[in-house]
């Protein structure tokens, strides 16, 4: 079990590694979004198309590849009134079958497809509608897609600390997050 913990570990640091390093994306993007702001109102012709749709695949790309840590340290939209009042024991068995029985399958079908979907736009040499607009829209759509395996590994990793937790009945160790079925840690 202790060798399930640590796999699980890695991967929530591996995803948390990969949350704060994508988060200097953010940097670049209010610099871009400053930069379109100012020069319209200096007046300069430049392509704005293409500086709004780079903010909007920031955006994007923040936002994909944030999704996977963010399901490991539960800060994404869930039901609580469904499980407040149950014991550590049976909101543990609620993570457990919506791990196995929803968010894996479902997401595991999307992320595999979306191979697919960056594969086409490839081929396609896919492109903005507007015809000053961002070429290579494959290169988003990748990073969507690898967001959703990110996601995939984020449901794997909280499904082994529920595992372990289910199975032995310990607490996840102090210094770790608890998973998202609210789980709280030992102390010290």
């Amino acid at each position: 079990m202790s060798a399930l913990l640590k796999l699980s570990e890695g991967m929530r640091r591996l995803l948390e590694w990969i949350a704060l390093t994508s988060g200097w994306l953010m940097v670049i993007m209010a610099l871009v979004t400053s930069f379109d702001v100012v020069a319209r109102k200096l007046g300069m012709q430049l392509p704005y198309t293409k500086l709004q749709e780079l903010e909007w695949h920031f955006h994007a790309a923040i936002f994909s590849l944030w999704m996977g840590y963010c399901y490991t340290i539960n800060a994404h939209p869930r039901v609580d009134s469904f499980t407040e009042r149950l014991t550590y024991r049976g909101k543990a068995w609620v993570e457990l079958v919506g791990c196995l029985v929803l968010a894996l399958p479902y997401t595991a079908l999307v992320a595999y497809y979306s191979i697919d979907f960056v594969a086409g736009s490839y081929l396609l040499g896919e492109q903005s509608d507007s015809t000053v607009g961002l070429t290579h829209r494959w290169i988003i759509k990748g990073v969507y897609a690898a967001g959703l395996w990110l996601v995939v590994l984020g449901i794997l990793s909280v499904l082994l600390r529920v595992i372990v937790f289910r199975s032995n009945g310990r607490l996840v160790p102090t210094g770790e997050p608890p998973c998202s079925t609210g789980l709280p840690t030992t102390s010290p």
